[in-house]
């Protein structure tokens, strides 16, 4: 009981008593601070009472998903919930966001990596030919998702007096709506814009929705600062690379081409173009001096019949970057060509070439 609330039913109590009785000396005002105290502590606990009964239920309670399915409930799972289900990874890929890519890519029809972060599954991100994520499966319709599933051009994340609303373009919403599944789970849903398909489903919980900040954002409270050291960007750069390649053959396999083979001598090439871009900060299959593609492919001793090449920037990791790519006229056709054989990819930092080829 509150010490204040007390001090003030006793006093009332105690003046009430007195004022019924008429008697101030010293003896009837001991007696009467006595009987109000006596009185103030039932009227307390009257009060106790009907305040008790009036409180709503704060236990806490799972977090309702606005999507049911198996699926969707693997964010804040541990990770021996994931060895138990799925097995150990083909990999441990590092990123840029604190958390670490479990890579399952054994299945040609089926791509799925998920990021832990200290135990916890935080994100997931699914890709690959009619796989299944109940309710959802990649290659679903568009309207058909948009009618179960309001696509919003503004998404809010709320926590105390801390605000983030990311705002959507048009293009956003055609390509990669932004559902929000619970009060702390988002989904991104890649939408294919040649066939109106979906493509792949990312799924993350606020921090890393945070942390990536894929749409323009506008907020109130603090925003995640992204450091990574430079020593550590080597492996993310190789991770994101293998992701790249794993991906691009998902996608291939989905429309009937075959598969890729990985070139590490056409990878190299890659590498050096994407950091060449960034050092020189353009964006071109050019240099600044005119070198192109033939150019460097020549440099490094490299013969072929047919060669291509896919370049990206600014996009937050491999997989955002290759549905950027699918979506692209121009990068979507080198994705599917007929007849590429061999495939190299260079990342440097946020920059991403892709270099196909047939060697001769």
């Amino acid at each position: 009981m509150n010490l204040i609330r007390l001090v003030l039913l006793v006093m009332i109590a105690g003046g009430i008593y007195l004022a019924v009785t008429g008697d101030f000396a010293d003896g009837k005002l001991e007696e009467g601070l006595q009987k109000g105290k006596d009185a103030a502590v039932k009227i307390a606990e009257m009060l106790e009472e009907d305040q008790s009964q009036e409180q709503p239920d704060t236990s806490e309670e799972e977090e309702s998903l606005s999507i049911e399915g198996d699926m969707y409930k693997w964010i804040g799972k541990d990770e021996q919930s994931l060895i138990d289900e799925y097995g150990e990874p083909e990999r441990k890929d590092p990123t840029a966001y604190g958390y670490t890519w479990w890579v399952y890519n054994q299945d040609s029809n089926k791509y799925l990596q998920f990021g832990i972060d200290d135990n916890k599954v935080v994100t997931w991100f699914l890709t690959g030919d009619e796989t299944n994520a109940d309710p959802l499966t990649i290659g679903d319709d568009y309207q058909a998702v948009q009618s179960q599933h309001n696509f919003e051009k503004k998404v809010t994340y709320k926590k105390g007096v801390e605000q983030y609303t990311f705002q959507l373009s048009e293009d956003d919403l055609k390509t990669r709506p932004l559902v929000q599944l619970s009060d702390s789970v988002y989904a991104q849903l890649y939408f294919d814009t040649f066939t109106e398909q979906l493509s792949s489903i990312r799924v993350m919980n606020y921090e890393v929705l945070l942390k990536q900040q894929p749409y323009q954002i506008s907020y109130r409270g603090k925003l995640p600062k992204k450091s990574v050291l430079e020593e550590d960007w080597e492996a993310i750069e190789e991770a994101r690379e293998r992701q790249i390649f794993d991906i691009t053959n998902r996608y291939r396999h989905r429309f009937g081409k075959g598969a890729l083979v990985w070139s590490q001598p056409v990878a190299e090439v890659a590498f050096k173009h994407s950091k060449d871009m960034r050092d020189n900060n353009y964006f071109s299959h050019y240099t600044p001096d005119g070198v192109g593609l033939q150019e460097r492919l020549q440099a490094d001793g490299l013969t072929y019949s047919r060669a291509g090449e896919n370049i990206a920037a600014q996009y937050p990791d491999a997989a955002a970057a290759m549905e950027g790519w699918l979506n692209s006229e121009g990068h979507r056709e080198a994705l599917l060509h007929d007849h590429y054989s061999h495939l190299g990819v260079g990342v440097y930092k946020d920059y991403y070439t892709q270099n196909f080829l047939v060697p001769r």
